[in-house]
This record gives structure tokens, sequence and C-alpha cells, in this order.
């Protein structure tokens, strides 16, 4: 399970503003070159990040509302090292994998725990959301993907 960021952060400038890259993902960034977090200009775009079980019992409900506060407060972290706010987050991208034998809950289920996560962290007015059903996710036991994209203007 990915931790939340330490205080490493590799922060690469780019032409209109930088590519942040925290030293927990730099493997995965240098195996499957991608930015983890991207600021251009007064947006902020963030990869996709997996709430995933790897292990092979099923996920209760509780377990997977605490893999999804770690991926909410992963965005939260990744957004505040490109200076911007969950408040700033405009839209939020969530792919599911419904079904999945490494979750205990029905499509039903697996949807009321993310509102009720999502409110944790996301408060009126709430980002647009798009969610979508996929049939797969890397890593093995990913459940659902969410990826965001903010607009924070500088100074």
């Amino acid at each position: 399970m990915m931790q939340p960021i330490g205080t490493t952060v590799n922060a690469v400038p780019t032409r209109t503003g930088k590519v942040v890259i925290p030293a927990e993902l730099q493997s995965d960034v240098d195996q499957f070159h991608y930015a983890p977090a991207r600021r251009a200009g007064d947006f902020v775009y963030l990869s996709g990040i997996v709430a995933a079980n790897g292990d092979t019992e099923p996920m209760d409900a509780e377990g997977f509302r605490r893999e999804l506060r770690r991926v909410f407060t992963l965005i939260e972290q990744l957004l505040a090292a490109c200076e911007a706010r969950l408040d700033d987050v405009v839209e939020l991208q969530m792919f599911h994998v419904f079904g999945s034998d490494r979750l205990a809950l029905d499509k039903a289920g697996q949807l009321a725990a993310i509102a009720a996560v999502r409110d944790e962290f996301f408060a009126i007015p709430y980002p647009a959301a798009v969610e979508l059903a996929v049939a797969d996710l890397n890593p093995d036991g990913g459940l659902v993907e969410i990826k965001a994209t903010a607009f924070a203007p500088l100074g």
C-alpha cells in the first residue's frame, strides 16, 4: 500500500509550471513514464491514484473506506506540493471495478462508501465528477482509480 507523501518530493520545472514526483512514486514513474502531479499554468493535473486490495481475501467496508482515505489524503498532498488545495479541485474522475472478488461490497455499497469518504474531503460546492466502470486496474486488486484536475491560480 502506498503511504502518504514523505518529505522528499522531486519538483521538475517545466516551461509552464512543474512536475511533482514523490520519492515513493519514483520507481513507478521510471517504469511507466508519467507525472504523478503536473502544474501547467493555473491548472494542476493529477494522475490516477488506485485504491487497491493487495490481499486475495475480500476487503470489508471499513477497510475500503480506510483505503479511500489514503487515496484522498495523497491527492491532498500532491495538490499541496503544486500550491493547490482540495477546494481548488474542479473535476474528479473515478474508474471503478465493480463486482471484484477483492471487495465484499456490491456496486451500491461501493458507491456509497466512496460518496461517504469523498464528503470527508470535499464540501459544497463539490467538484464535477465522472464515474466509469472498467474491467481491470493496475495494480492487481485495484478497486477504484481516482484522478483530479484543479484550477489554482498562482499569485
